[in-house]
């Protein structure tokens, strides 16, 4: 059983954390065991920048995410990217703990 889980992001960042990598290959291998599974990848970011910035920055986050899955072998064509800036919080961005848990990516598979 697989359980979908926010990969997160430093600050203004996108770099993609070493924590992060046995999660994203598990997941790799299990899209790549189901020949019709698609996975769709939604960034987002904190409410820090202009909404421009966010959007672009959340593109990037969820573009760094589909090359590590690529790279883990999953067909480009079966990924998918949504970028939302800020405009799809998890949780306030009132706090720093809130805009933390707010820079990150979602997973659905499609």
């Amino acid at each position: 059983d697989f359980d979908f889980v926010p990969v997160y992001f430093e600050h203004d960042k996108d770099n993609l954390r070493a924590e992060f990598h046995e999660y994203l290959q598990k997941m790799a291998q299990i899209v790549n065991s189901h020949s019709d599974l698609r996975i769709k990848i939604i960034g987002h970011t904190d409410s820090n920048g202009s909404d421009g910035y966010n959007v672009g920055l959340s593109q990037r986050r969820a573009n760094r995410v589909k090359q590590f899955l690529v790279d883990a072998g999953i067909p480009d064509d079966r990924v998918v990217i949504e970028f939302r800036g800020e405009k799809d919080p998890a949780t306030s961005n009132a706090t720093s703990e809130g805009k933390r848990l707010n820079r990150r990516v979602d997973f659905e598979f499609i």
